[in-house]
């Protein structure tokens, strides 16, 4: 066991708290005890902190993390002291129907974090009461627990800054496009929504060779971002033609994919107009909890449209992320651009206040 500084969320609707006195347990067998250097700041996060997704407090957030492995549990014999990694939030068991079924973000094994309802369960503390080790990682905070399977060595290329992203915005955006949509070559793609996911996701359809690609977002410097990166043409959400506009790149036919990044009524409802007949609809962003899905159902009948959910890109850690930052080495995916600016932790309220109000891309912790 060992005490640490973190940021805590003790209630929804109020500012995160710096302490120095949480406690974290040592790593039981086939655990990693990893130092956090960095960890970006999401959507996810934010939906908690603002009460939109209702959760256990008091938590300790943040899971899109990288850092230095400072401890091994029993059983762990593939890394060692010191080496430079990402973490994942969904570590696979590789036994459970899901995983067998390559299903992995669905194991049964990693399901919710432990919670701190649940008595003994959770490996946090703080004056002896429990903490929730948020969305299984809680790493906005000096050191984090993680099973081995959620840990994945970084190429010394890469920066640890960088790299942190790969654990949720990457995994997402890249794993919409080939592990969920199966996107082929040469067909049209249009994404709803430019953040550090929606980036990605573009990314992903530049790597898979579509032929047109559209971006759709009300903030300006987030559509240029994704001209930089791909995109053919970027139109914003705000203006109440872009719907037309986005259709007019591809004749009014449609698009094959439509990645809905946001999940919002009014993005879902757009995405429905905006896929052609027998298309399909990813939904990749968190949407509000009890929201139901905006698409008219007479429309995915007549259109024989396929909707699919994309929870973090269905993502194996070690399978994809492993390919992910080989594609870094290799030029061909873009880290730099998705982190936007870096701040310490102290400054982590200040980051929730950039992304209500739509300032970068992605802001990167350092711990």
């Amino acid at each position: 066991m060992r005490r640490m500084r973190a940021a805590l969320l003790e209630s929804p609707g109020t500012p995160l708290r710096i302490v120095d006195d949480v406690e974290i347990d040592d790593p039981r067998d086939d655990e990693v005890l990893v130092r956090i250097r960095h960890c970006g700041v999401c959507h996810s996060d934010l939906g908690i902190v603002d009460g939109k997704m209702p959760y256990p407090l008091p938590a300790i957030l943040g899971h899109e993390a990288s850092g230095t492995v400072e401890a091994l549990g029993s059983g762990v014999t593939d890394l060692k002291i010191g080496d430079r990694v990402v973490l994942s939030m969904r570590p696979p068991c590789g036994r459970c129907e899901f995983c067998l079924g390559d299903q992995p973000v669905l194991c049964s094994a990693a399901q919710s974090p432990a919670t701190s309802n649940t008595p003994g369960a959770s490996r946090l503390r703080r004056n002896g009461a429990p903490i929730t080790q948020g969305l299984r990682l809680g790493a906005f905070a000096e050191y984090a627990l993680v099973e081995r399977a959620g840990v994945v060595v970084v190429p010394d290329s890469v920066p640890l800054s960088q790299a942190a992203v790969v654990g949720c915005a990457v995994q997402t955006g890249l794993g919409s496009v080939f592990n969920i949509a199966q996107v082929s070559t040469g067909k049209t793609a249009v994404v709803i929504g430019l953040g550090g996911i929606g980036l990605s996701t573009v990314q992903g359809l530049t790597l898979a060779g579509v032929k047109t690609l559209v971006g759709i977002d009300p903030h300006q410097t987030r559509r240029d971002k994704s001209l930089m990166l791909g995109v053919s043409a970027a139109f914003d959400s705000a203006d109440e033609v872009f719907v037309t506009s986005a259709l007019g790149c591809v004749e009014n036919e449609g698009f094959d994919y439509v990645f809905d990044c946001v999940c919002a009524p009014g993005t879902m409802r757009a995405a429905a107009k905006l896929v052609k007949k027998g298309g399909q609809i990813v939904l990749v962003g968190v949407a509000k909890g009890g929201d139901p899905v905006a698409i008219p159902a007479l429309e995915v009948v007549l259109k024989q449209l396929s909707i699919k959910g994309s929870f973090l890109g269905n993502c194996h850690p070690q399978r994809d992320m492993t390919r992910y930052l080989d594609l870094c080495c290799e030029s061909r995916l873009d880290l730099k651009s998705l982190v936007t600016k870096e701040r310490p932790l102290e400054e982590i309220n200040e980051a929730f206040e950039d992304m209500r109000n739509g300032v970068g891309i992605r802001t990167v912790l350092s711990v």
